[in-house]
């Protein structure tokens, strides 16, 4: 019966596929979690600077509102509208991003006007009494109104709060919102990561280049936004944790809000240059498998030759026997059970060389009976 393939060749295929395997399955396994640790503290890392920047626009806007404050104190005795419009140039030197400071009476007409983009204007008379900035500052909270871009360019938010008693006025800054731009600008992230600020209906307000601003851009579409806008957590199931950037780059994205507003920061760093750790370590996995994969064959290659070797030898010395070369010895010093096996053919060579010399001899004595 012919043999189906080398025995040497079986031990080289049989000991390659075992260490190939082995390496192969604890290489993807250490790449599995490199990457998902990797992936978890840049994630916090991002979240972390998201929140941050978060906070820091939270507090200027607080900031304002707590100058805003300080109208709604009542006043000592009669207040002339020049006193109020001093008060106002006050306040708009106090507060640079507040740009329009307007007094409504309690019955929402406008009395006075000031602004550093145009002429001061006293008793106006617009009436603003079914706005809704009107309506909520006079129930006692401060509005904040939705973004809205001056001139179809620069984004604007309006804040109004009332004084205090049934007669006092409502107070109304509208505040140019470009200063997140100093905020945003300051976050970095890596050589080529940045932040920037969408508001709650996903309109691009803020950005490190403010010519993205300036064009008025609608991101409601991308996904980490509209995750933002949802509340979805970081780290959830349902999180957008890598996608596209404004510019259709792959990116990694976290986000923080600005509750009060409706406002969303979001921190993107290209994949590419995130992930470059793990494509390193990866490329080192790879040259290590390699240089595995090429010590396996070469330790395949000697054990099995060490393996085959005295099976070889037994095997030749077991054809030399069936052809009476009974004086022929295997040659074998493994030390283990191919040893003793070769032990065992010589013992059964010598064995049948006495036999046959016996018989040989049994023989010529019976020829010579004859004769």
């Amino acid at each position: 019966m012919t043999p189906r393939g080398s025995l040497f060749r079986k031990y080289v295929v049989y000991f390659v596929a075992l260490v190939s395997v082995a390496l192969i399955v604890s290489g993807g396994v250490q790449l599995y979690f490199t990457y998902q640790e990797n992936k978890s503290a840049l994630l916090n890392l991002q979240q972390e600077k998201a929140a941050a920047a978060a906070s820091r626009i939270e507090s200027y806007v607080q900031e304002i509102e707590r100058q805003l404050g300080w109208m709604r104190l009542p006043q000592v005795g009669p207040t002339t509208p020049e006193q109020r419009r001093i008060e106002y140039l006050k306040l708009l030197r106090l507060v640079p991003a507040i740009t329009d400071v307007v007094l409504l009476d309690a019955s929402g007409r406008e009395q006075l006007r000031v602004s550093r983009l145009g002429m001061d204007v006293t008793g106006g008379e617009a009436d603003f009494s079914k706005d809704a900035k009107f309506l909520e500052a006079k129930s006692g909270k401060t509005y904040f109104s939705p973004v809205y871009f001056r001139k179809e360019t620069e984004p604007y938010m309006t804040i109004a709060v009332a004084g205090m008693g049934d007669k006092a006025g409502i107070t109304v800054a509208e505040v140019n919102l470009k200063f997140i731009w100093d905020v945003i600008s300051r976050i970095k992230i890596g050589k080529e990561g940045l932040a920037y600020v969408v508001d709650s209906r996903g309109h691009l307000i803020a950005h490190p280049d403010i010519s993205y601003v300036l064009q008025k851009q609608d991101l409601a579409h991308l996904p980490q936004v509209k995750a933002a806008r949802e509340g979805r957590p970081e780290g959830g199931d349902d999180s957008v944790t890598i996608a596209r950037s404004p510019q259709g780059q792959e990116v990694l994205t976290a986000h923080a809000s600005i509750a009060p507003l409706g406002w969303h920061v979001l921190v993107e760093q290209p994949l590419a240059e995130a992930f470059a750790p793990l494509y390193a370590s990866l490329e080192r996995t790879g040259l290590l498998l390699v240089a595995g994969l090429v010590l396996a064959v070469l330790a395949s290659l000697y054990v099995a030759r060490r393996m085959v070797k005295p099976i070889q030898a037994i095997q030749t010395g077991a054809v030399q026997f069936a052809a009476g070369k009974l004086d022929e010895r295997i040659e074998v010093n493994t030390g283990d059970e191919l040893q003793a096996l070769a032990g065992q053919f010589n013992d059964m060579a010598a064995q049948l060389k006495e036999s046959y010399g016996g018989m040989v001899r049994r023989v010529e004595e019976l020829t010579r009976g004859w004769t």
